[in-house]
């Protein structure tokens, strides 16, 4: 064998070679053939919108569920709301000074509207507009169509005449026209007050000097009682309590310092120095802190003189 059939016979090895290994390539990169039906059910279906409108409605129903009781609610207001009318109103009160006439008038408006709008802060501020001396109310429904109300007035202290009708003072202050009361001590009250004013039932006097007189008054009692008391005077402009006992011994008083520290330096005097109430005097000056001025019978002449030129003139 020559050299070139031994050239030819290996070319030939080597090309049957190559063809094999790329046939072999070919029919291992084949795809399994299917069916047309199997390809369908190997399908992915993509259902984001679906999962957005689950999470939309998970996150929304109890909106949607608010919506419907409030239609049903509106409709069951709409139907019956001829029935839920304020058709009777019951007015009580825990004090004999209120004016019951005068307190169903303030309250009338609310006479045939439902039932649910009024409310009580709104009820109070009408009732108070005409009868001042009303501090608080309690207000409660009788279902259908009655509305009850309890009133809660502030408490008296003193009686009072300006320009000569008679009143109660309230703790706040107000006038409520009314005879004397026999539990109460009498405040004169030294203003000159427009005689066409209307008083009844208005805070005309400062609610906190009418308390802190009748404060003051209880710590006279309690710290002096031997003292019997027989006019309290309230001097408005000067803002001072005139006290004046059964032998004509007149206490002043500033209103605008502490009554309590008065009485006291009074207490401590009338113990350590002598009786008021065995020793009158024209009268004992309590104003100026830590000391205390007095004028003597023996001067009395002087002292009404000093008195009426600052108070009664």
């Amino acid at each position: 064998m020559n050299i070139q059939k031994i050239i030819n016979k290996l070319k030939y090895i080597l090309k049957k070679k190559f063809v094999g290994s790329n046939r072999n390539k070919l029919i291992l990169s084949r795809i399994k053939e299917t069916s047309f039906y199997h390809k369908r059910r190997s399908f992915v279906i993509k259902n984001d919108h679906l999962e957005k409108l689950k999470f939309f409605w998970n996150n929304t129903k109890s909106y949607y569920l608010i919506i419907a009781l409030g239609i049903i609610f509106t409709i069951i207001y709409i139907i019956f709301w001829p029935i839920f009318k304020v058709k009777y109103i019951e007015i009580t009160k825990q004090d004999n000074i209120t004016n019951m006439s005068i307190s169903y008038k303030s309250v009338e408006s609310y006479r045939w509207k439902s039932i649910w709008d009024p409310e009580k802060k709104d009820i109070l501020t009408n009732l108070q507009n005409y009868q001042q001396n009303i501090r608080d109310i309690k207000l409660n429904y009788k279902l259908p169509d009655t509305l009850k109300i309890k009133i809660d007035s502030y408490k008296w202290v003193f009686n009072t005449t300006i320009n000569d009708k008679t009143f109660i003072i309230t703790e706040n202050g107000t006038l409520i026209p009314t005879q004397y009361s026999t539990d109460l001590n009498e405040l004169i009250v030294k203003k000159v007050f427009d005689k066409g004013q209307f008083f009844d039932y208005k805070q005309l006097l400062d609610w906190k000097y009418i308390n802190q007189i009748f404060y003051t008054k209880k710590l006279l009692e309690e710290n002096l009682i031997n003292i019997k008391i027989k006019n309290i005077i309230y001097y408005v402009i000067e803002r001072e309590l005139h006290i004046e006992t059964e032998n004509e011994t007149i206490i002043i008083i500033d209103l605008d310092s502490d009554t309590k520290l008065q009485v006291e330096k009074l207490a401590i005097y009338n113990k350590e120095q002598f009786d008021i109430e065995k020793n009158p005097m024209v009268y004992i000056d309590l104003r100026i802190n830590n000391k205390i001025f007095y004028c003597t019978t023996e001067n009395k002449l002087q002292c009404i003189k000093n008195l009426k030129s600052i108070y009664w003139e």
